[in-house]
């Protein structure tokens, strides 16, 4: 059965010490200090082989005497070196992608420089071996099938390989950055370091030190036990701590969960789908509150701001976590009562409804009002992760079609129709519809007809 990760949270009772504290905020500082010397001394070119090779890269550690250096322990250290590592490994995935996406959107490329780019991009040896300038020598049972990609592109002198390689090479460098963090306030541990138990009649965890044998006391305010390694979260002017435990939990599996559905967000209606239902009539009204709320306190006629003050961050953390709690149950309602085996979506713009948008009462906001500041707070992000999140809980597979077009396009016979208000026309057919159902509709049609990105079609600009 399918298995994701999802977080639990466990938090410390009360204020820890100051003596505590400090303890705690050297480790994370010895941390943050070893992840950055990966970063400096692993995350170019010409490490890139090793990167997949965790020994080689522990055993070049160790020799070097990094850790004696700086004085942490090892249940400290080498659970740093490895979240570094996955950092970087995370950042050569993003730059792969980068390639790929650029090869796609370029008109000059033939199918089969595309196919070469691919290749070359996915085989790690053939990728290091262009980015250092060396001739591409490959395994055994890899290098006919790279040789019979070169023999495609019809290229004898191999001039074109080059200048392939060369365009990898220049779309590399642009993405390509060394990490850094500053964060010495979030590390982690593996289990050797700590042990659950009692000191004093309360209930907390044993955190180990910089001193051999030596391990503080952290009460908790709950009484779970947890084997596997912690993310360690401090919070030293308020002197608490914050325990993240990742747990992998199966997914759920719904046998009656059979359709095919598309969905359109809003600004105001969170989701419309395409068998016409809405979820979410409260998001923008909900927004629009804590924007408001927001301009209402830091700009007031006396320019007395009150943003830092306790009751100010009160009030609109209770106000984000309505909004984030009415965002988790209007997902939960839609996959109830919709029972989606796939949903359809197009791909978001960078910055979604910027220029123009309507309230649910026609009243038009655009740049120059008040309200541009609620344009700008608008959660898109928190509602895709979350339905990212919720797809994946309950075994949905979700999946980004073209977008360009979508909300002009006639789902009933495609061509291009009008927008007004909240509706849509096509003079072709005469299809009256909300421009949100159609648009819904449209990614449901791309989708089922193959429009899928990264798929058969290569992924279009944001527009």
């Amino acid at each position: 059965m399918p298995k994701i990760c999802k977080s639990i949270h466990q938090y410390s009772k009360g204020k820890i010490s100051s003596e505590n504290m400090d303890v705690l905020m050297e480790i994370g500082h010895g941390c943050m200090v070893t992840r950055n010397y990966i970063y400096q001394r692993y995350g170019g070119i010409k490490s890139l082989g090793k990167l997949y090779s965790g020994y080689a890269i522990d055993a070049e550690v160790k020799a070097a005497g990094f850790r004696e250096q700086i004085g942490l322990p090892s249940v400290y250290f080498t659970a740093s070196v490895n979240r570094a590592l996955g950092d970087i490994k995370i950042m050569w995935a993003q730059i792969k992608n980068g390639i790929n996406d650029a090869a796609n959107k370029n008109e000059r490329f033939s199918p089969e420089d595309r196919h070469y780019i691919r290749f070359a991009v996915k085989v790690n040896g053939c990728l290091e071996n262009i980015l250092n300038g060396k001739s591409v020598t490959l395994p055994e049972e890899i290098q006919p099938r790279y040789e019979s990609i070169i023999a495609e592109l019809g290229d004898e002198n191999r001039q074109r390989v080059k200048s392939l390689n060369r365009y990898i090479c220049r779309q590399t460098r642009k993405r390509l950055h060394r990490l850094h963090t500053d964060n010495e306030t979030y590390f982690t541990i593996k289990k050797q370091g700590y042990r659950y138990g009692e000191s004093g009649g309360e209930h907390g965890i044993f955190l180990a030190t910089k001193v051999n044998r030596q391990r503080i006391f952290i009460p908790l305010t709950d009484t779970n036990v947890y084997d596997r390694m912690l993310d360690i979260k401090l919070n030293p002017q308020k002197r608490t701590v914050e325990i993240i435990i990742p747990l992998f939990v199966n997914t759920r599996q719904h046998e009656d969960y059979t359709n095919e559905i598309g969905i359109s967000l809003g600004l105001w209606d969170m989701i419309t789908t395409s068998t016409r239902n809405v979820y979410g009539s409260e998001f923008g009204k909900m927004q629009q509150e804590v924007s408001r709320f927001i301009l209402k306190e830091n700009y007031r006629d006396d320019k007395k701001s009150i943003s830092g003050t306790q009751g100010y961050q009160k009030r609109k953390a209770a106000m984000d976590a309505a909004l984030k709690n009415y965002v988790n149950r209007e997902l939960n309602r839609m996959l109830a009562q919709e029972k989606p085996n796939t949903i359809y979506m197009a791909k978001l713009p960078r910055n979604p409804g910027m220029h123009t948008a309507r309230h649910h009462d026609d009243q038009q906001i655009t740049k120059g009002t008040g309200d541009t500041h609620f344009l700008r707070m608008w959660k898109k992000g928190f509602v895709t992760e979350r339905l990212q999140w919720k797809c994946q809980q309950n075994g949905v597979s979700i999946i980004e079609v073209i977008g360009k077009g979508i909300g002009t396009e006639c789902s009933a016979c495609g061509q291009k129709g009008t927008v007004k208000g909240e509706n849509f026309r096509c003079q072709v057919c005469g299809f009256e519809e909300n421009k949100k159902v159609n648009g819904a509709r449209n990614a449901l049609n791309r989708g089922k007809t193959g429009k899928q990105l990264n798929k058969q079609f290569p992924q279009e600009e944001d527009q």
